[in-house]
């Protein structure tokens, strides 16, 4: 019993009343600097060890004391001394598995997951909590560049052979040789199948002498995850983590590996945007693209990656991509972001932010030389789309299945949503999948047919669960889901929705009548309605264009025969404007977005 105590345990403590050791430390900071740290270093003590006591020598010497102390790191550290409870004598130790769910939740709790950059310092067991934790956690795997394991028995560790016979402690049978021990075959395989490019860097130290005759951790299980040649440090497996001064080995390991990955200057990430031009403490992008569509470049010149985030736009008709921020930006590598404006967009200036973990953030003007310019652009779009559909509902056999399809077919509707996505990807092909449907739900309900736009959402939802978190698409959808009566569009997260002041206050503007004229708009809906799954959509389409002509009377008449078809808040609003019916409430529908809205009643009333 003698051997396991001076082998395990990290620095004599006080007895208890009961007369054993105990273990009891709780997580805390150990080094704040007087000014925001952009790097937090986290110390992880091992199995019978102590968040504090692991790392202090005898004489007092504390070893992140020491390492705040190196010229090139000194006060640029935040440092958290984490500790889990691990007894010798008594019940109650954390496994690998406990200790590392409680280190993911003292980090969240001291905020150590805000840090741009997080290094861990390990000693013994403390090193496979650490791996469990990375491999559990992308999020956090990403900031962190180094890590440094001091005798992590990668392979196992001999003691525990002796050990496991003596004290019940789960976490012991955790640590017996790799070849028999199934937790550490699964860490080792999982770290094995990251990407070298997205797995931190491993320095690692062994321990040189042997603990009361025992070599607890031999070389090959300490050095089997490790980076380069790994130095040996001249002590036992208590020892090696204790060390007595500045000059010690030990820090000089630490302090190494933060100099070469943390506090690197040559590593360093740095945002270039070469399509922006610099006014004063802004960025600025001209829009010179006509279609307000343009592809800005993000490269990230530094040598490590560099995470971003898209934030803080100004306005509901900017859209950007990519829209999975934040994001990483690889060392030496460019990325195209994608800027869009929506349909009936006419403001001369739209900002954002582009928000970086390293780098101050930085602010984005959007100018439009040209706002005339662009309105014909997207009038010309919609043109495209209408001669898209028209198109597809003039080929005979198309047609001819679609006469035959049932009143609640979703082919003819799909069909329609396809095409108009045919037109978009035709005038720009570079967007990416997602974008390209956020920009078909825009004509689409610039074309009054919410219905229709909603299952375009659905579809963008499908290529990129993010893009139901942007902003505008966000915006998008709040309109899609009031006018359409459809309540759930995204399946990822609620579907926002309208309140009735911000519903009335929306434009009744059809886009593709201004764009295509009213003769081409009535073709295209006589065309449509020839189709039962589309009767609806065109008679409101025909509805639109009467009313651009004047002739109310016509329009009121395809308003309240679409209504009795499928009636929406869209078509009730526009009926009761045309002097038809009064609207009431449309209970939203939580099925099938991609087509039907809810059913409902509607009043006549007077004419006017």
């Amino acid at each position: 019993m003698a051997l396991i105590c001076a082998a395990c345990q990290s620095e004599p403590k006080p007895a208890t009343p009961s007369g054993l050791a105990e273990n009891s430390t709780d997580s805390t900071w150990v080094v704040r600097q007087s000014a925001t740290s952009r790097v937090a270093i986290v110390f992880v003590h091992g199995i019978f060890g102590d968040a504090i006591g692991t790392w202090t020598h005898s004489n007092g010497s504390k070893l992140f004391d020491l390492v705040n102390a190196v010229p090139g790191i000194a006060g640029q550290a935040d440092m958290l001394a984490f500790g889990f409870p691990s007894f010798m004598f008594r019940s109650g130790s954390f496994d690998i598995r406990e200790a590392a769910n409680r280190l993911h939740l003292r980090l969240d709790y001291h905020g150590v997951l805000n840090y741009p950059k997080i290094v861990f310092v390990a000693h013994s067991m403390g090193g496979l909590v650490v791996l469990r934790e990375l491999l559990a956690h992308d999020d956090v795997r990403s900031r962190v560049p180094v890590v440094v394991f001091f005798a992590t028995p990668q392979e196992g560790a001999n003691i525990t052979l002796i050990a496991q016979h003596i004290l019940p402690n789960s976490a012991l049978a955790q640590m017996t040789p790799a070849d028999h021990n199934e937790l550490l075959q699964t860490l080792s395989d999982d770290w094995n199948t990251i990407p070298n490019e997205n797995r931190p860097r491993i320095r690692c130290a062994y321990e040189k002498l042997p603990t009361h005759g025992v070599m607890i951790v031999p070389w090959a299980s300490a050095t089997r995850f490790c980076e380069q040649a790994p130095p040996p440090i001249a002590a036992d497996h208590i020892g090696i983590v204790k060390a007595d001064g500045a000059g010690h080995d030990t820090v000089a390991v630490v302090a190494t590996a933060l100099r070469e990955y943390v506090f690197n200057r040559a590593l360093e990430p740095r945002l270039e945007t070469p399509d922006f031009r610099i006014e004063g403490d802004q960025s600025v992008l001209d829009l010179t693209d006509p279609t307000g569509r343009q592809r800005a470049r993000l490269v990230n010149a530094g040598g490590s990656s560099l995470r971003f985030t898209l934030a803080e736009t100004s306005d509901p008709k900017l859209y950007l991509w990519p829209d999975d921020t934040p994001k990483l930006l690889a060392a030496n590598s460019t990325l195209n972001m994608h800027i869009a404006l929506g349909i009936g967009a006419r403001a001369k200036e739209y900002r954002f932010v582009i928000r970086t973990d390293e780098l101050p953030e930085r602010r984005v003007v959007v100018r439009v030389p040209d706002v005339a310019a662009l309105e014909k652009q997207q009038l010309l779009l919609l043109r495209s789309v209408s001669r898209e559909v028209d198109t597809l509902l003039s080929d005979p056999a198309q047609i001819q299945r679609l006469r035959r399809a049932p009143a609640d077919d979703v082919e003819g509707p799909a069909a329609v949503i396809r095409a108009a996505r045919n037109a978009v990807v035709r005038i720009s092909p570079e967007l990416p999948d997602s974008a390209s449907w956020v920009l078909t739900a825009e004509v689409l309900h610039a074309s009054n047919w919410p219905g229709l736009a909603a299952r375009a959402l659905t579809e963008a939802e499908k290529v990129s669960a993010s893009t139901s978190q942007m902003p505008a698409v966000r915006r998008l959808a709040a309109e899609t889901a009031s006018l359409s009566g459809i309540a759930n569009i995204f399946s990822t997260t609620p579907t926002p929705m309208l309140a009735a002041d911000d519903v009335a206050g929306l434009s009744d503007r059809n886009f593709l009548v201004a764009a295509s004229g009213i003769e081409s708009t009535m073709q295209l809906a006589s065309r449509m309605q020839q189709a039962p799954s589309l009767k609806a959509f065109g008679l409101s389409l025909q509805g639109d264009a009467q009313q651009a002509a004047g002739n109310v009377e016509a329009a009121r008449q395809s308003f309240q025969t679409a209504a009795m078809i499928r009636p929406t808040p869209s078509v009730s609003r526009r009926l009761q404007r045309a002097g038809g019916l009064k609207p009431v409430v449309i209970n939203p529908a939580p099925a099938n977005p991609a087509i039907t809205p809810a059913a409902g009643t509607m009043e006549r009333t007077p004419q006017r």
